[in-house]
Parts: C-alpha cells; sequence; structure tokens
C-alpha cells in the first residue's frame, strides 16, 4: 500500500498535466468543432453540428453537389464554399510527398558518410547536425536571402557557372542559349521546392538517429557477407538496410508528420507573387483560427481533419512495415 502511494505521488503530477494540457483542450477542440463562436461571448455560441465538416467535403467533391443547388444558368454544380482549402490541401500534399522522402535519403545518405572512423569526424557529425538546432525566424530570413531571385547568393552562383559553360562552350564552338535563374520565393512553380531544399538543410536530426543505428549494427554480420563474397553494394542492401529498418521507418514516420504540418517556414516565406504557392494546411488553419476569430469552430474542424488523416497515414505505414521492418529477436 505504501509503494502504490509513493507511484501514486510520483504519477501525479504527469497526470495533472496530461489531463489539464491534452485531453481537455481535446475535448474542447472536438466540441468547438461543431460550433460556430468567435472565441469571445459564451452566449454567442451556435451549435452548427457537421455543417463544418459538409463543407469541407464539399470543397474536396464538388461534383457531390444536389442537382437542385446547380446554377439555373449553366446548370453546373456552385462553387465550392472553401476554394483555398482545396489548395492547401493540393500544396500541403505536393510538399510532403517530395519532402518526406528525400529528407529521409538525404539523412541516410549523411549518416553512411559520417559513420566513418577517421580523425576530426566528430567536428564534421557536429557540423552537420547544427542546422537541426538552428531553427527560428532568423534562419528563415537567411534563406529568404539566399532565395532572392535578383541578388541571393543561390542564383548569383548558378549564374556563374551557366557563364562558365558558355565561356568553355565558346571555346569550342558552341553557343549556349541564355539561362534565366528560378524566381524561387517569388514564383508560383520554384517556391515549394525552395522550401524543399530548407526542409533537407535541416536533416541532422534523422542523420544522428540513422548513425546511432549504424553503429549498433554487428560487426561479425559483415564480416560473414565479406566471407561469403558480398561486395560493399551488396553488404549495404543486405545487411545494413535490414539491421537499420527501425530507424528508417521511424524517420519516415516522423518526417511525413513533419513534413504535413509544416508551418513557420511557409508563413513566413509567403509573398504574393507566389499565388498561393505556400498556402499549407497549417498556415490556412492559422488564418482561420487566429486571423478570423468568428471561424474557429471551423478551424477546430480542420484540426480534427488533420488529426484523422495523420492517424491513418501512420497506421497504413505501421501496417505496410511488417514486410521490410526487421526487429532483433
Amino acid at each position: 500500500m505504501t509503494r502504490n502511494g509513493a507511484a501514486i505521488r510520483f504519477v501525479w503530477p504527469w497526470l495533472t498535466g496530461l489531463i489539464l494540457l491534452t485531453l481537455i483542450p481535446l475535448a474542447a477542440s472536438l466540441l468547438l468543432s461543431f460550433t460556430r463562436w468567435d472565441g469571445f461571448s459564451e452566449r454567442d455560441i451556435e451549435w452548427v453540428g457537421l455543417q463544418h465538416y459538409r463543407e469541407l467535403l464539399d470543397s474536396v467533391l464538388p461534383a457531390g453537389v444536389p442537382p437542385e443547388e446547380a446554377s439555373p444558368v449553366s446548370g453546373t454544380p456552385p462553387a465550392p464554399p472553401h476554394p483555398r482549402f482545396l489548395k492547401a490541401v493540393y500544396n500541403t500534399a505536393v510538399f510532403a510527398a517530395c519532402a518526406a522522402p528525400l529528407g529521409v535519403l538525404a539523412a541516410l545518405l549523411l549518416a553512411v558518410l559520417l559513420n566513418q572512423q577517421i580523425k576530426g569526424i566528430a567536428i564534421f557529425r557536429c557540423a552537420y547536425y547544427f542546422p537541426h538546432i538552428l531553427g527560428g525566424v532568423g534562419t528563415i530570413l537567411i534563406w529568404q536571402w539566399l532565395f532572392n531571385p535578383d541578388v541571393g547568393l543561390i542564383n548569383v552562383l548558378l549564374q556563374s557557372a551557366h557563364g562558365g559553360w558558355a565561356w568553355l562552350a565558346g571555346l569550342i564552338g558552341l553557343e549556349v542559349a541564355a539561362w534565366a535563374p528560378p524566381r524561387w520565393l517569388h514564383s508560383p512553380q520554384w517556391c515549394k521546392p525552395a522550401l524543399v531544399l530548407m526542409h533537407l538543410w535541416g536533416s541532422g536530426g534523422a542523420m544522428l538517429i540513422f548513425l546511432a543505428a549504424l553503429q549498433n549494427v554487428p560487426e561479425r554480420l559483415y564480416e560473414a557477407a565479406r566471407l561469403d563474397g558480398a561486395g560493399r553494394w551488396r553488404r549495404f542492401r543486405h545487411v545494413t538496410l535490414p539491421q537499420i529498418s527501425p530507424a528508417i521507418l521511424f524517420n519516415c514516420v516522423v518526417g511525413l508528420i513533419g513534413a504535413v504540418r509544416v508551418f513557420r517556414p511557409a508563413y513566413v516565406l509567403r509573398h504574393w507573387s507566389q499565388d498561393d504557392g505556400l498556402l499549407f494546411y497549417m498556415v490556412y488553419l492559422y488564418e482561420n483560427a487566429f486571423e478570423d476569430p468568428a471561424r474557429l469552430g471551423f478551424a477546430s474542424a480542420l484540426t480534427w481533419i488533420l488529426f484523422v488523416v495523420l492517424f491513418v497515414l501512420t497506421l497504413l505505414t505501421m501496417l505496410i512495415s511488417r514486410r521490410w521492418v526487421h526487429y532483433e529477436g
């Protein structure tokens, strides 16, 4: 009885934080998703049921609008109630489909390169991990300058490389066509690739996890593979990858969730010339929750839709992982 009482006293502070800071806000957010409220007076709360969810469904599937609601002139269904929602979903899906796998691949390659027993390797490991902890608006503004289409360092280097290639081609009588560097954050087509490059720059956290997994691979497995005549690539494919597959699964899940929930760089680097190219899901949610207080219930519905989507994606990833993840023992 004494042990149980001591255990309860130790657990109670954590349990109190879980209830007050997690479970109660979750329940309040779920209730708000069924209401229309500006967040100020309880008397203004209006119960709307599933209206917010129906509006979002109509935005994704406008063809499902009943025929009697079609336009009497053209006979076509009316425009979706939230067209920017579909734009936010598209932008987020494109970014996540590129950033998540490329981030895991870049982290794995870095970990393999840094898993070497050479002098001063700790310095390189710290240097590649450092960007992971350098987040913040200040770093984003530095990237904004780097991606400046006129005076940014990236375009200056690209133009210099093109000029050098044109000079070399001229020596042998070839003519190189004029080329304009990308507009990056000032272009609807190039703003998302710019954010993908920023995402890859901060892949040091996943790299550290891969590095720890690589160093835990038993050396006897490599020795057995060498005796069987396996080369470097076959050892990596048949020994290293199966042994570090749990780390790959972890980084895939975390990377996917992080890519879908990206907010800060997209919000800071928005520009009118992008044509909502950086309108990601979290940015759209923020606009509805804080820039228009009357949309607080709608923003709560967006939050729960995001939770369900991430839960389903994570569950599918875990189910598929049973075929390729190797757990020791």
